[in-house]
């Protein structure tokens, strides 16, 4: 249970890319092979969609995994570059913090519905608060983790 906790992106990002691949197939297959159409499957796969982009970048943001320029702290004695990082994580608590706040009240605020299923765009929306609330809360690991180790100094 405790991995699937520590996990939880991307386990979740399985099941709803999942649920887009076999619902897009199942659409497609009843499309052209039988003529069906339905309106709520292409609705259900766009939004597990938008959950799988969401999910996805949390766990690429949880493992350091997002692109970056590390040309400029590789360069730098140990000090300077824990010095570097911990301007860099403190910038991007408060932006991850700042989005989490300003996507709470997006979501909040939609009062939309789905055409087909008639749900609220909410639940939809909530993947972005989800998110930024996640990437928050692994900014402040990250910067606390960066303060311990500049004031432990290097390991050896």
């Amino acid at each position: 249970m405790k991995n699937f906790f520590r996990n939880i992106e991307v386990i979740l990002g399985s099941i709803t890319i999942s649920v887009t691949v076999l619902s897009v197939i199942i659409n497609v297959i009843l499309r052209y092979g039988f003529g069906i159409q339905f309106a709520w499957i292409e609705e259900v796969s766009v939004g597990c969609f938008i959950w799988t982009v969401f999910l996805g970048a949390t766990a690429a943001y949880k493992d350091k995994a997002l692109i970056g320029v590390e040309v400029l702290t590789q360069a730098l004695p140990y000090k300077g570059r824990r010095f570097l990082e911990l301007i860099i994580y403190s910038f991007l608590f408060v932006l991850t913090t700042t989005l989490f706040y300003l996507s709470y009240n997006y979501a909040v605020g939609s009062g939309k519905i789905t055409a087909a299923l008639e749900i609220s765009y909410v639940y939809i929306n909530a993947s972005i608060v989800f998110s930024f609330g996640m990437m928050s809360l692994y900014s402040l690991k990250f910067l606390i983790e960066d303060i311990l180790s500049l004031i432990k100094g290097p390991q050896k």
